[in-house]
């Protein structure tokens, strides 16, 4: 509990005071006296100290990276390796969550465990309901996507459909209809009779009220491990989702979008003029999913599963379910699904084919959910809200791409606009505020190839958002990000009566001076090469030029 409230300081303050000394003489004493001989010795006790010393190694590792390089070594790798195969339960699952952690990046944990996919390959195939083997088997398919660094379509496609079945099958559970299952255990029939007074001197009320009593001490005890249990259920989900999401994932993905969402490539006037004239945001494709993973992705349910799980929790749920759910920290982990429900949606929309997705309609319905969300419910959720404004920015872009938004754009105002521009202004989270500025900016795209009377406030509304944004950001990469998604929203000929209005290249060039300034002076905090940095530094002058032809 010290370390997981502390988190690296305190680890790495209990590292530096050498922990790891007890704790290795601990891990290798209790690991020999149980595995002495062919088969796991049934001793409780030791079983438990094993279990703590693994835990107490795991939540140091997710903390510091000297316990990461400790986990490592050859003798600590047996104890866990060897406990994650063993037949209790309870010790292989923390086991298997410590090498879940520490293989992360690391080539020697990878190559200790690529030895043992057989058994982790057995273990996913395993047909049972159980809690603890649903997590086991979650986290063993989560290690073998670790095991190729995330790449799974490297492995054979047997063990892709085994990885994703298994996943698929954990995301099956419904852990919403089993919490209100047990509420009514957990709270339990109020026992109307008075068991005082007369019923001292009545052996056959005393009887019947200790029976009572026995039987509500009883029902409470299943209400505990039932909660239990459906924690393991609700942990084991978290993982599934945030295995999917690195399934779902291309190593190009994130240089393509940037490069796509903006070029590092300074253009000429003429070919900027001709860029211009069509559509300054190069929008292209996103990079698509291996094949295979695409097909073992469409024929599962996965999909509709995520989506079940990204959709809002039942308000009323947690506050009927009593305090031991308080405890047990279930609405945060209830949040923690949807919250990686989202970002791995957000995977899926950039990855998958538009029919896989269900179709432009399907996105623009999850677009206008997810909207509405975001500025009435979940905006005072940090993590909640960036995961949502990333998914939101992803079907934006998506939409725009595939110029599949005339509906959205027929169904949506600017007063829904102004409602997530007010919500970028007001967040603190820079992540958010540049999300909202892709979702206008891709916005604005779509309006400008249905351009009418009815769409033209739509890109007034946002270039003027984003024009604002620019001019009172501070940081220079949240101004650029700004700048960017201006110059994309309003690179269409089709925009020039909404940039005279909000007298867009007047506005420009007085902020030229201060950008520059902002340049020379954060370049030192500026990630090395930013490539929006560097195309508005290049570009803007242009764009300015450009604009300045056609609307002063």
């Amino acid at each position: 509990m010290l370390v997981m409230s502390g988190g690296s300081k305190v680890a790495n303050e209990m590292i530096a005071d050498d922990i790891v000394t007890p704790l290795e003489t601990v891990l290798n004493k209790t690991y020999a006296e149980l595995f002495s001989g062919k088969s796991l010795v049934e001793d409780d006790v030791k079983k438990e100290i094993l279990i703590s010393a693994i835990k107490l190694l795991w939540t140091l590792s997710e903390n510091s990276e000297m316990a990461v390089q400790f986990a490592s070594r050859p003798k600590t790798m047996n104890v866990l390796i060897s406990s994650a195969e063993c037949s209790d339960n309870g010790l292989a699952l923390s086991a298997v969550q410590c090498l879940q952690t520490i293989s992360e990046d690391n080539t020697s944990v990878i190559t200790q465990l690529s030895k043992r996919q057989d058994h982790m390959l057995s273990v996913l195939i395993q047909e049972s309901d159980a809690p603890e083997i649903i997590q086991l088997q979650t986290i063993f398919a989560s290690l073998l996507v670790n095991i190729h660094n995330g790449l799974i379509s490297r492995v054979l496609p047997a063990t892709l459909i085994a990885v994703v079945a298994t996943l698929t099958n954990c995301l099956k559970k419904n852990t919403i209809a089993q919490l209100e299952s047990s509420s009514s255990i957990g709270k339990g029939e109020e026992m109307d009779q008075d068991i005082g007074g007369e019923m001292d001197n009545d052996e056959d009320d005393k009887s019947e009220a200790e029976a009572q009593n026995s039987s509500k001490g009883s029902s409470n005890e299943l209400y505990v491990k039932q909660i239990y249990s459906i924690g393991l259920l609700i942990d084991a989900q978290v993982c599934a989702l945030e295995t999917l999401a690195n399934i779902c994932t291309n190593d190009d993905d994130d240089e393509a979008m940037e490069l796509s969402e903006s070029s590092e490539e300074a253009f000429s006037e003429t070919e900027l003029e001709e860029e211009l004239s069509s559509n300054f945001q190069s929008l292209s494709l996103p990079p698509t999913l291996p094949p295979e993973v695409v097909e073992t992705i469409l024929k599962s349910e996965v999909l509709a599963l995520i989506m079940e799980k990204a959709k809002p929790l039942p308000s009323e749920l947690i506050s009927n379910l009593g305090p031991f759910v308080e405890e047990e920290d279930i609405p945060n982990r209830l949040r923690r699904v949807q919250t990686r429900a989202l970002l791995c949606l957000h995977n899926l929309v950039r990855g998958l084919p538009l029919e896989g997705l269900g179709g432009a309609q399907q996105l623009q319905n999850t677009w206008k959910s997810l909207a509405l969300k975001i500025v009435t419910e979940w905006n005072n959720d940090p993590e909640l809200l960036e995961a949502a404004s990333t998914t939101l920015r992803a079907l934006s872009t998506r939409l725009a791409e595939e110029k599949s938004g005339t509906k959205l754009i027929e169904e949506i105002s600017s007063t829904d606009l102004v409602s997530l521009c007010q919500l970028a202004e007001q967040s603190q989270d820079t992540s958010v505020r540049i999300n909202i500025f892709r979702v206008l900016s891709s916005i604005s795209a779509i309006a400008s190839d249905n351009y009418s009377d009815k769409t033209s406030p739509l890109i007034l509304t946002a270039g003027r958002f984003l024009l604002e944004q620019s001019g009172k950001e501070t940081d220079i990469v949240v101004v650029a990000e700004a700048l960017d998604a201006l110059m994309d929203a309003l690179s269409e000929d089709c925009t020039d009566g909404a940039c005279a209005e909000m007298q867009l290249v007047q506005r420009l060039q007085s902020m030229l001076p201060s950008l520059q300034h902002k340049i020379r002076s954060q370049r030192t905090k500026m990630p090395v090469g930013n490539p929006v940095v560097k195309t508005v530094k290049s570009n803007l002058t242009r764009f300015i030029k450009y604009k300045a032809k056609r609307c002063i």
